[in-house]
């Protein structure tokens, strides 16, 4: 991924702070014509592993492209904003103004608008105040001269294994890079440990013991987190202390209780800090779950009651956050909302179609399967009309292609809706591919999760989940019995 820097110095601008700011704020001034009018929300990641974002401030900018905003912020962390085809990213410190640069507005075209996998160019937001600019210009220049050095050297590191060539390089970079400041100084440890990581391969134990095990779990640092997922992809159970292997894969089998899972984990002498054990033993659930290592509901227990008993709030908010995304798009548990426009301009939304089950696909209209599924559609909609409703979504980039599309197919009588309108309906299906199906019941829970198409037997199936929902209804509401005596 291409990384640029956007304009860390400008000629001509006072470096002076205008105004005094408190030691737990953050201060955001500056003028940038170009973004005139606009509202830019920075955000920060929540779980680099999902990895999950949640915003942290919005900036308004005026008419004059003015802006002039302060907020409180008690922690340095890792921000970043979204412009247009470019995600400008920051280190922000408590108690310091940032006279902000931001990078010519480049709008994302229709393609990248529409599309919720869009990824955007990675760019940093620049600094025109020298005083605000040194935790920032230390990291990119850090990282500029390793991966120079790294690139020089790339052979005799990762396949000679050079010791000595790894020594030079750490020592170097020490020598050049004195600036002291504790988050710069964790950065440049888990840099090293990258350094290491090519040089001595297979020593990943001696490793976790040097730079991680007596350290604190590093949450807004980003480096830390892909340091963190190279270090331990793959690494459980095998890569555990030997006495440790079986007893923490029983407990897990007998889906124990989450703290007793963890006080085996500790008992490994590179985990010496309980709650970097806590995240090991969580990543290591989340990544089994989607290798199929482990039964899915053995994780969805082991991470539910981490929720509530993990010993830290930022563990229990991680093993919320994973329990969340591995519970989505399971049958039994609701499905995403959604509200799309239909062909006439009609906004609808799933909750419209509460009462009866929804079989709902996604298309586009140039795809030979999609296509050729429609008749068996048609038939479908026919048959069941009382008991169900047939809604398709269209993915093609243009509006008028669904309206001429259907405009040639007059018997293709349900609801169409066009993505566009709120295209993270694709990311909240999971939709790699199309076409793609999912049957919801009439309380809008996910009933079969993926549903098979058309022609895969799915008369026969949803007959089945159709009966069971019945009975259920009658389980709950059973009919009145009326007695000889009244």
């Amino acid at each position: 991924m291409r990384v640029y820097i956007v304009c860390l110095v400008l000629w001509g601008i006072n470096g002076a702070a205008f105004g005094q700011t408190n030691n737990d704020e953050v201060r955001f001034f500056g003028k940038n014509p170009e973004y005139a009018g606009f509202n830019l929300v920075f955000e920060r990641y929540s779980n680099f592993i999902i990895p999950q974002t949640e915003p942290l401030v919005t900036l308004a900018i005026d008419d004059d492209g003015e802006f002039d905003f302060t907020f409180p912020l008690n922690e340095t962390l890792h921000a970043f904003v979204d412009l247009g085809r470019y995600r400008a990213s920051i280190y922000l410190e408590p108690g310091l103004s940032y006279q902000l640069v931001l990078p010519p507005f480049e709008p994302k075209n229709q393609a990248e608008r529409l599309n919720p996998f869009f990824q955007p160019e990675e760019v940093l937001l620049g600094i025109a105040n020298e005083e605000a600019r040194a935790l920032n210009r230390n990291i990119v220049e850090f990282d500029a001269m390793f991966e120079f050095n790294f690139s020089r050297y790339a052979t005799d590191l990762f396949v000679n294994g050079n010791v000595a060539r790894a020594t030079e390089i750490e020592e170097m970079l020490e020598e050049r890079f004195t600036f002291d400041h504790p988050v710069f100084n964790r950065h440049k440890q888990f840099i090293y440990m990258k350094l290491w990581r090519m040089t001595v391969r297979r020593q990943n134990r001696t490793l976790i013991h040097r730079y991680m095990s007596n350290q604190a779990v590093d949450y807004h640092l980003p480096v830390y987190w892909e340091v963190f997922n190279d270090v331990f992809k793959g690494f459980f159970p095998n890569n555990l202390a030997e006495e440790v292997q079986q007893p923490i894969l029983r407990s897990i089998s007998r889906r124990e209780s989450f703290n007793s899972i963890a006080d085996i984990a500790v008992q490994d002498t590179i985990f010496k800090n309980r709650e970097f054990a806590e995240v090991m033993l969580l990543y290591s659930l989340y990544e089994a779950f989607y290798q199929e290592n482990l039964a899915p509901e053995t994780v969805f227990a082991i991470t539910s009651d981490a929720v509530h008993t993990a010993s830290t709030p930022e563990t229990r908010e991680m093993a919320r956050q994973f329990h969340r995304k591995l519970s989505m798009l399971r049958t039994g548990t609701e499905a995403p909302g959604f509200t799309l426009l239909d062909r006439e301009g009609n906004y609808r939304s799933l909750e419209d179609f509460r009462g009866k089950f929804v079989y709902l696909n996604f298309m586009h209209t140039a795809n030979f399967s999609a296509l050729r599924d429609m008749q068996s559609l048609v038939r479908i909609q026919e048959v069941f009309r009382e008991q169900l409703h047939v809604v398709t979504i269209i993915v093609d980039e243009d509006f008028e292609a669904m309206t001429r599309f259907l405009d040639r197919h007059p018997s293709y009588d349900w609801t169409f809706l066009h993505f566009a309108s709120a295209p993270t309906v694709l990311f909240d299906y999971n939709i790699m591919a199309v076409p793609a199906y999912y049957l919801i019941n009439p309380e809008g829970v996910l009933s079969l999760s993926p549903a098979p198409t058309p022609d895969e037997n799915f008369r026969a199936r949803f007959a089945d989940r159709y009966r069971s929902w019945q009975r259920e209804q009658l389980r709950r509401n059973p009919p009145e019995r009326r007695s000889i005596f009244r």
